[in-house]
């Protein structure tokens, strides 16, 4: 490991900055090229194959992300170069920017990096590099961490994309609820079953909606993260229930779902799925 040298973990803070910017509008002009190969697949009826596809144009848009906030941190170091320099100890406001770096040096491509975190170690020792390596301080930038996993993307999420590079190429292509995993049509919601009671009349079935539980947890994400307090429906939920259940709590933490006429989940369905998209466009 070579000794640290101010000057030359400055000159590679410049470099990585530089190179980080060119790989981003790189990588951004291959995906472009991808998305367009992608809506082909689609405009063709070979979703399988443009699924495919997609995952690796979801990984390659984390890895821009990622490239954008260690830009970031690299131009943070430079603002803020004097702490490195007069400071032992790596200094709070930059301790964020320094685990991340060294973090993310062998996880990514950039040269530079790798130039930096031997720099960065010298400065601060191999114990605090190693700690970093294995964000054993818990200082590492979690979108990072997030954005350079190799987690194979959701299916809702697949979806998504394929949904807008359609849009974006004019493609008459649009995924449907039931391709979601866990997730039922819409149609299928308005199917009415019959019961025959004891006395041989014919009565709809009211039945608590598959995964009504998973469908209210996701609508109450979407909620936290556009800090709205209102629930999607104004009516009170007790007014719908049969005999009561046991009070208690499924895997996902949500209380048992109420039971609902068919016309009445619908309902409820399409305002959470409304709520769950408008929250994944901001």
């Amino acid at each position: 490991m070579p000794p640290y040298n101010p000057n030359r973990l400055k000159v590679q803070l410049k470099l990585a900055v530089t190179r980080l910017k060119h790989m981003q509008q790189k990588k951004n002009s291959i995906n472009k090229q991808q998305r367009r190969e992608i809506a082909t697949l689609l405009e063709t009826s070979k979703l399988e194959s443009a699924k495919i596809r997609v995952e690796g144009i979801i990984r390659e848009d984390y890895h821009i992300e990622a490239m954008e906030i260690l830009e970031l941190y690299c131009e943070l170091l430079m603002a803020r170069f004097g702490l490195i320099e007069q400071m032992k100890q790596c200094d709070p406001s930059i301790i964020e920017a320094v685990n991340t770096l060294i973090y993310a040096a062998p996880r990514s491509e950039i040269k530079e990096l790798g130039q930096i975190r031997d720099q960065l170690c010298g400065k601060y020792g191999k114990e605090f590099a190693m700690n970093a390596s294995e964000n054993k301080s818990n200082c590492v930038s979690e979108r990072v961490i997030q954005k350079l996993s190799f987690n194979t993307p959701d299916s809702f999420l697949v979806n998504r994309y394929l949904e807008e590079i359609a849009k974006t190429y004019n493609v008459d292509w649009k995924a449907e609820i039931a391709d979601i995993d866990g997730l039922l049509s819409m149609d299928a919601l308005m199917d009415s079953q019959a019961l025959t009671n004891k006395n041989g009349k014919s009565e709809p079935t009211y039945t608590a909606l598959p995964n009504m539980d998973l469908l209210m947890s996701l609508n109450n994400d979407t909620q936290d993260k556009n800090n709205q307090s209102a629930s999607t429906s104004t009516s009170n939920p007790s007014d719908h229930l049969l005999p009561d259940g046991p009070n208690t709590k499924n895997k996902l933490g949500v209380a048992p779902s109420p039971i609902l006429h068919p016309r009445q989940q619908k309902l409820m369905v399409y305002q959470m799925m409304m709520n769950w998209q408008k929250g994944l466009k901001l």
